[in-house]
This record gives structure tokens, C-alpha cells and sequence, in this order.
């Protein structure tokens, strides 16, 4: 009975000794090892899609009017900028994330003569982003997960394309949501 006690539980070192030696060394050809989501020291593959993003439904906005309505736009409005990165392991399918990192839209603007004009835009996010607009010589930012700009400007007949640029650190998921309204107005006087 002792001679069966002691072969089983030599069985049993033995056993486990060969199943912590059957798992991966640190010098198994892969540097440095895989971490999660799984990369080689070369990188992963990415491909930068920018502004020229596949337009997936996206819907494009009206021309703004001077002296016209507000425009109120949504995240459906702006084209996402984004970089597609593809991580590759050893023996599994690629894993291909694509990672945001802002939107941008592009309105043209009617009725610039070189009078006095007035730029408002508000709105809000679900993130911290920044804002940059600019529309010929005028050109204004702000920053956080609300913005705010009304200034004043006379840009001589420049006004004829309206760029908003929102920029936030790369996320793989897209904000959850995205406000803002956009008015150019006109001096009256």
C-alpha cells in the first residue's frame, strides 16, 4: 500500500512538472511577448482613413445662408476621422479596431460681400474635444465637452466654406453624441 501511496504521488510531480514546462517560455520567438489586444515589436498594421472616411450614411448638411436660420447639426452631420489598426497573433484571425479621433465638416457659406459678421456656434459633447472653426480670414477655438464662440469679424468676401474640426484623444467607440448650432449673422446697421 506504501509502494502504491508512493508511485501515484510521484505520478502526480511528475505530471505537473510537465505541464508548467509545456508552457511558453519568455524566449519562445516572439518579442516582446504578446499583450492584449496582441502586437509583435514591429507595431500593428494601420491605415489611415482620415477625412475620407467610407461617408457610412452620412447625411450632409445645407449650405449656410448669412442672415439665415440657425443650423443645428448632429454627429450624423461631421465625417469621422479615424485610423484602422489591425494586431496580429500567432495562430489567430487578425483583429482589425478602428480608433476615432475627431470629426470634421465642410459647409459652403452664401452672401459674404465684405460686411461686418458675426459667428456663433454652440453645442455639446460626450466628450472632452476640441473645436476649431475657421471660414476664410476668420478663424476661432474652443475646448471641453461644451463650446461656446461668438465673435465678430469682417472677412472681405473670404467666407465662402465654413470648416468645423472637432479633435478628442483616439477612442474605439465614436461619442455617443455630438450638438452643435452654427449661425452666421450680419450687422443690421
Amino acid at each position: 500500500m506504501k509502494l502504491v501511496n508512493l508511485c501515484s504521488g510521484t505520478l502526480l510531480a511528475l505530471a505537473a512538472v510537465s505541464s508548467l514546462s509545456a508552457q511558453a517560455k519568455p524566449n519562445d520567438g516572439i518579442y516582446p511577448p504578446p499583450t492584449e489586444p496582441c502586437t509583435y515589436s514591429t507595431g500593428p498594421e494601420v491605415m489611415s482613413l482620415g477625412v475620407q472616411a467610407f461617408n457610412l450614411n452620412i447625411q450632409q448638411a445645407s449650405p449656410i445662408f448669412i442672415g439665415g436660420e440657425r443650423y443645428t447639426l448632429s454627429r450624423s452631420d461631421f465625417t469621422p476621422i479615424y485610423q484602422r489598426v489591425t494586431y496580429t497573433c500567432p495562430g489567430l484571425d487578425p483583429l482589425v479596431v478602428d480608433e476615432y479621433s475627431g470629426y470634421t465638416l465642410s459647409l459652403p457659406v452664401y452672401n459674404d460681400f465684405g460686411q461686418k459678421l458675426y459667428f456663433d456656434i454652440s453645442g455639446r459633447a460626450a466628450k472632452y474635444m476640441n473645436l476649431s472653426v475657421s471660414c476664410g480670414s476668420f478663424s476661432a477655438s474652443d475646448s471641453g465637452d461644451k463650446f461656446y464662440i461668438s465673435r465678430s469679424a469682417i472677412t472681405g468676401g473670404s467666407c465662402t466654406q465654413l470648416d468645423l474640426k472637432l479633435t478628442f484623444n483616439k477612442s474605439s467607440s465614436q461619442p455617443s453624441y455630438l450638438d452643435l448650432n452654427v449661425m452666421i449673422s450680419e450687422a443690421l446697421d
